[in-house]
């Protein structure tokens, strides 16, 4: 087992209102594994707490006071890469106002607050995507101009989820929490680039959706990543039984 690293959960992260934001803490565990690599979440984070991984026969293991609440594991993704949306289509989409109000405004990811990631995410139009722009700032930068893969893990976590907005499946109703989430790199995120995610529902059943979604470059494909959220009864992202925007 390998000596562990220690992270202390911030409130700047949060996801839902005291809850740390899914793709964040799923970076952590993933740490700068290329993937592809599947990272499942078995509980709930908040600020305040300390998580700390190893490594362990090729799986990094996350504790919170001893308890296992993280698992990342070399695996498949559950989603393929699909063509790239035109650069034109999406400035048009970024262009429109959103047509709802973020569900969590103080989300790292997907919320207004100015200390955010500074993703612009809209629905395509076209009824089965979203898409999203992000020119990461220095602030999120190490000291190579490279953002750390968490962040980038954060950032798929909202574009993937908002795509039941757009592209609710047929059982509707309930919540839906991130149970897990992969991604595969092909390349990392630099400061001074701009960058575009499209995203996908690539199918669902009566216990999970499934969501895809890829992040583009200057040079083409960044990243992969897929997210499938859990149902609930009543906790998390509410599943819709309309789409919210066409």
């Amino acid at each position: 087992m390998s000596e562990g690293i220690t992270i202390e959960l911030l409130q700047r992260y949060i996801g839902m209102p005291g809850t740390m934001q899914g793709g964040y803490v799923a970076g952590f565990a993933a740490g700068d594994a290329d993937g592809p690599i599947r990272v499942r979440i078995r509980k709930p984070m908040h600020p305040g707490e300390s998580l700390v991984r190893t490594v362990e026969q090729g799986e990094a293991l996350v504790h919170r006071d001893g308890e296992l609440v993280m698992v990342a594991s070399p695996g498949p993704l559950h989603a393929a890469p699909r063509s790239p949306i035109s650069r034109t289509s999406i400035d048009a989409a970024i262009d429109r106002p959103l047509p709802w109000d973020p569900p969590y405004p103080d989300c790292i990811g997907c919320g207004n607050k100015t200390d955010g990631l500074g993703v612009r995410i809209r629905p395509l139009g076209d009824g089965k995507h979203v898409v999203a722009v992000w020119s990461p700032a220095p602030q999120w930068a190490d000291e190579n101009g490279v953002i750390p893969r968490e962040f980038v893990w954060t950032a798929f976590d909202c574009v993937t989820a908002y795509v039941l907005f757009v592209d609710p499946p047929e059982l509707s109703g309930g919540g839906a929490v991130t149970g897990n989430i992969a991604a595969e790199f092909s390349d990392e995120v630099r400061v001074g680039d701009t960058y575009t995610f499209q995203s996908w529902r690539e199918r669902d059943d009566e216990r999970s959706i499934i969501c895809g979604g890829a992040l583009f470059g200057p040079s083409g494909l960044v990243a992969v990543a897929d997210q499938e959220m859990v149902r609930t009864e009543s906790w998390g992202f509410e599943v819709p039984s309309e789409p919210l925007a066409n």
